[in-house]
């Protein structure tokens, strides 16, 4: 049996509520909600250690940032936005990348859509 991915809702809109409670049910899930506005919000992130977040475009926390994509290689970051069938997302993705080449084949790959 293989380990529940974990999913943390991080916000506290009705919008989320309602995609926490259609995830929780999924067994290959381990689903957390918690609002970021919180005493405990970055503690509990960080205890959580999740492999994905969710929140909500039109209100995002603002700890979400690019030191934590940084500090968690492969980290997925899911915006979601109420107002429309669209989601924003954000992979934290290391590459060693020495070489203008490299650099090169890292945006072709990108464009090819091979990540």
């Amino acid at each position: 049996m293989s380990a529940k991915r974990k999913v943390l809702i991080y916000g506290r809109s009705l919008y989320l509520a309602g995609i926490s409670a259609c995830l929780e049910p999924n067994e290959n899930l381990e689903v957390k909600f918690i609002d970021p506005h919180g005493l405990q919000a970055k503690q509990s992130l960080d205890e959580f250690n999740p492999e994905t977040i969710l929140f909500d475009l039109t209100d995002p926390p603002n700890d979400l940032d690019m030191d934590l994509l940084q500090q968690r290689s492969g980290l997925l970051l899911i915006g979601v936005d109420p107002s429309s069938d669209e989601v924003f997302v954000l992979k934290g993705h290391h590459n060693r990348v020495v070489t203008a080449g490299e650099l090169t084949q890292l945006i072709a790959n990108h464009t090819d859509d091979k990540w």
